[in-house]
């Protein structure tokens, strides 16, 4: 008996994706947990860094399908020449007419943007580079988002690569010029982590004080990169192991002959993470701000009005008022809010049960963890968690 008889052949794929940073290896781990659920493939891959010349191999090779990061126009007019499925994952260029997966970086924007308006700033800032796709969104994005909001804003940008790119020691000069020129209290968002280090060390140079009169939001939450950074940087998380799982879900369907429902998929961010770059209440109002400061250290341990109220040695009435003229919601808001953002994190990031869920975001029932969510958010904890996990694969 053949056992080799009728089955099929494994498809070989080639994934040209930078190995050399956190973001480019979050992809590839979004493409190997799509394998894990589907039909394996013959990958082909080498280490690189983004920008570096596709391999000789690519062209040579019978491929059933491509995963791309540094297409451009001269590759996307050698891929549709090959022939072959190709899935692009550029963020350098708008439309090279080949179906791409990529973040949404407009969505990045604006979820920076809400992050800091939760925080009472009024005058924002963007530190950016221009001539880039993915800058440009993310700015447009922050503005968007800030705009109810905004008394004023600003906008700082050079180049990030060729002729033109300012010296590092002199972008830093006029960065710092930009920060001093700002009115403060002001909170300021950097296209990308680097950046952000970048708008940190000037403010350092400047004399200012981060975050009491600066605040800094990143992208791209690299770990090591945010708490090297002084103080530790606050970053906005994109979500590129979705990317690669979507990416890899729709090279799937071309490379089967089908028709996917959609050939552009915009990933959206996952969340916030906050640290001491932005850990602030920009209010004048010092009851206010230490208040604040008390809810966020204390939510997760079932934080009430009253503890808090015992911290700032002020009545529930006056704190009421005070919220309220600054804030616009009350105390009791503030410290749900909180405590819904956690929820929200522990359910897109973790599998955690709702009853570990409820613990650690400060609730001792569970069931009035579900109950408080599904009021607040008209969806309960489990739906929530599966919309965000379907959102993806419904693109497919």
């Amino acid at each position: 008996m053949d056992i080799g008889k009728g089955v099929k052949r494994t498809p070989q794929v080639a994934l040209i994706i930078e190995t050399s940073v956190v973001y480019g290896r979050r992809i590839l781990a979004g493409i190997a947990r799509y394998l894990r659920s589907h039909h394996r493939w013959s990958v082909f891959i080498e280490q690189h860094e983004l920008g570096t010349p596709p391999p000789a191999w690519l062209t040579a090779g019978s491929w059933d399908g491509i995963l791309s990061r540094p297409t451009d126009h001269a590759m996307a007019r050698v891929f549709r020449r090959m022939g072959v499925p190709v899935v692009d994952l550029n963020d350098l260029y708008e439309d090279l007419g080949l179906p791409w997966v990529g973040s949404d970086h407009a969505a990045i924007g604006k979820m920076g943007g809400a992050h800091l308006i939760e925080k009472g700033f009024r005058h924002f800032g963007f530190c950016g580079f221009t001539g880039e796709l993915w800058s440009r969104q993310r700015g447009a994005g922050f503005f968007d988002a800030t705009a109810r909001s905004a008394v004023t804003t600003s906008v700082y940008e050079t180049p990030w690569r060729g002729p033109d790119t300012p010296r590092w020691d002199q972008d830093m000069e006029q960065i710092v010029d930009w920060i001093r020129s700002l009115p403060k209290p002001v909170a300021i968002m950097a296209c990308n982590d680097v950046r952000g280090l970048h708008v940190l060390d000037a403010c350092s140079r400047a004399g200012v004080l981060v975050p009491e009169e600066v605040a800094v939001l990143g992208v791209d939450d690299e770990d090591t990169m945010c708490e090297l950074c002084s103080p530790p940087l606050s970053s906005v998380a994109p979500n590129p192991e979705g990317i690669g799982y979507a990416a890899a879900g729709l090279l799937e369907s071309l490379m089967s002959g089908q028709k996917p429902v959609q050939d552009r998929i915009s990933v959206s961010p996952i969340r916030v993470s906050c640290r001491q770059s932005t850990d602030v209440m920009a209010v004048d109002d010092w009851a206010v701000a230490s208040a604040a400061r008390y809810m966020r250290e204390l939510a997760s341990q079932g934080c009430q009005v009253n503890d808090v109220l015992e911290k700032v040695h002020m009545s529930r009435a006056a704190l009421e008022k005070r919220f309220r003229k600054h804030l616009n919601r009350s105390p009791k808001q503030e410290i749900r809010r909180i405590r819904l953002e956690r929820i929200k994190e522990l359910l897109v990031e973790t599998d955690l049960t709702l009853e570990r869920i409820a613990e650690l975001a400060g609730f001792e029932h569970p069931e009035y963890m579900s109950v408080l969510f599904k009021r607040e958010t008209g969806q309960t904890p489990g739906r929530y968690r599966n919309q965000f996990k379907k959102e993806l694969s419904s693109k497919q």
